[in-house]
C-alpha cells in the first residue's frame, strides 16, 4: 500500500511539474509574440546622434561614449545583441525593454591599446525593430605614445 501511494505521490509531482514547465514555456512563446512587429504595431529606435567624434587620445587610453535613442515607436522595443566591428570596442547596453517614448541606452568603451592613427568603429544594435540591425558608429584619432 505504502509503495502505491508513493508511486502515486510521485506521478502526480511529476505531472504537476510538466503543466507548470508547459505553462512556463507557453507565457515564454506569447511573450515573446507580443513582442514582434506588425504592420501597425512596431518599435522605431530614434537615437540622438548616430556618428560621433570622440577626438584625439593617446595610445593605450580608453574612451567611453553613450548613445542614447528614444522609442517612438508604439511598441516595446527590446535589444537582443550589440555587436562591434573589433574586439576594442566593448558594448553595454538597456537589457528591459524600452516602452513607447521612453529611452534607452548603448554605451561603449574604445580601448586603444595598439592603436594609432585614425580609427572608424562600427556599433550594431539588433532589436525587434524593422529593419532589426540599427547602426551607430565613432571616429577617434590616436597619437603615438
Amino acid at each position: 500500500m505504502k509503495k502505491i501511494i508513493i508511486v502515486a505521490l510521485a506521478s502526480l509531482a511529476l505531472v504537476a511539474c510538466q503543466n507548470k514547465q508547459k505553462n512556463n514555456a507557453q507565457a515564454l512563446s506569447d511573450s515573446a509574440a507580443a513582442l514582434q512587429p506588425t504592420a501597425d504595431r512596431f518599435p522605431v529606435m530614434k537615437v540622438d546622434t548616430q556618428f560621433v567624434d570622440l577626438g584625439t587620445i593617446t595610445e593605450g587610453d580608453s574612451v567611453f561614449h553613450t548613445y542614447k535613442f528614444r522609442n517612438t515607436g508604439n511598441m516595446p522595443l527590446v535589444i537582443s545583441n550589440v555587436s562591434t566591428s573589433c574586439g576594442c570596442t566593448t558594448p553595454s547596453y538597456s537589457t528591459e525593454p524600452v516602452m513607447p517614448g521612453d529611452q534607452g541606452f548603448i554605451k561603449v568603451k574604445f580601448n586603444s591599446k595598439n592603436k594609432e592613427g585614425k580609427v572608424n568603429k562600427t556599433i550594431t544594435a539588433y532589436a525587434n525593430t524593422t529593419p532589426s540591425d540599427n547602426t551607430f558608429s565613432f571616429k577617434v584619432e590616436v597619437i603615438k605614445r
